[in-house]
């Protein structure tokens, strides 16, 4: 999948003696270009650049810690993104096995590696890093390793605001498993690393903006992210189906739609099929995600709903899962390409 996006995006862009270059520029594209900035220019307090408060310290920390010794900036990005895509594969891999069969588990990776939205595992978003860490912390905590499961989620929540999911997710496998408990100070420590990881973005808001809680108002008047009923995001993507140009019709619409109705089918079949610390999670970013007043990008966010995946991979019956499996991997060039062009794609 990487090769063959890779290799389009070359083509359509043309020949350089730079591919890196010439990979970077077609993928720097929307909040990509906030988190370069991020990187190399730190936390803002007035301007435009007071805004980028809403985005999590952690990813561009790390790009600026690899730019720091060398590495242009741009680079660092997709070499986190890249290695963590693959990470992240491998992981939900374990997950899916420990609970299932071999042919369930590569099913499940498989279709993460090709769903609609993979494309954001190459390109300098959060996505494959927060996956990899989110995944880490629920195989780790599948296999007892409470203080790793905590340190997982502690970084999940410092790079984006859904790694609070990963709490109700911990706190239902420890009880699971309170019998084997190894001590009860490891017990506390889990959960508490998983609010300490968040802690982390409060103190970067009052540090930058002398308010803990910043975010909050930047997200409500700039970037029209507030608390709502989850119809009122629905009700608005039905509306935009009627006035917008045709392809935002398909991502901003319809995708946004079918990304909702896959968030909330996928928390409801993880409560009937799944563990339920699964189930809390799953249903923890679907309320994360669409309790907004307009849903947007829900298509990118189901890329780190791990139930989504086991789910899938425990279709059996090949007449299903295999036309699935083609049509995302159909899906995942279009959209990856018209995301290389500067067109919006989630």
């Amino acid at each position: 999948m990487k090769i063959l996006l890779v290799s389009l995006t070359l083509i359509e862009f043309g020949a350089s003696p730079d591919p890196l270059t010439v990979l970077g520029q077609a993928w720097d594209q929307w909040d990509a270009r906030h988190y370069l900035y991020l990187a190399t220019h730190g936390y803002g307090a007035t301007g435009e650049a007071r805004n980028l408060i809403a985005f999590f310290p952690l990813y561009p920390a790390l790009i600026g810690a690899l730019a720091a010794i060398g590495l242009p900036a741009r680079a660092a990005a997709l070499l986190i993104s890249n290695i963590a895509g693959v990470v992240a594969a491998i992981l939900l891999y374990e997950i899916a096995r420990h609970d299932g069969h071999e042919r369930a588990a590569f099913r499940a990776a498989a279709f993460f590696t090709v769903f609609p939205t993979a494309y954001f595992l190459l390109v300098g978003y959060t996505e494959a890093l927060f996956c990899a860490l989110a995944f880490g912390c629920v195989l780790a905590a599948r296999r007892r390793r409470w203080l790793s499961a905590g340190l997982l989620g502690g970084l999940a929540a410092a790079a984006r605001l859904t790694g609070l999911a990963l709490l109700p997710f911990l706190l239902i496998e420890l009880y699971a498993g309170r019998r084997v408990l190894p001590s009860l100070w490891r017990a506390i420590a889990s959960p508490l690393l998983v609010v300490l990881g968040f802690f982390a973005y409060l103190v970067t808001n009052l540090i930058v903006l002398s308010d803990p809680f910043a975010f909050v108002t930047v997200q409500r008047q700039h970037w029209s992210h507030s608390l709502a009923a989850p119809w009122v995001g629905f009700t608005d993507a039905v509306r935009s189906l009627t006035w917008r140009v045709p392809w935002e019709r398909l991502t901003v619409g319809g995708g946004e739609i079918a990304g909702g109705i896959a968030a909330y089918a996928t928390a409801t079949l993880s409560w009937l099929r799944l563990r339920p610390s699964d189930a809390a999670y799953a249903t923890a970013v679907t309320a994360m995600v669409t309790f907004l007043p307009f849903w947007l990008s829900i298509p990118r966010y189901l890329l780190s709903m791990y139930p989504l995946f086991l789910l899938a991979g425990r279709i059996r019956s090949g007449w299903v899962y295999l036309p699935m499996l083609g049509l995302s991997f159909a899906a995942l060039i279009i959209f990856g390409l018209a995301f290389s062009r500067g067109y919006w794609a989630f």
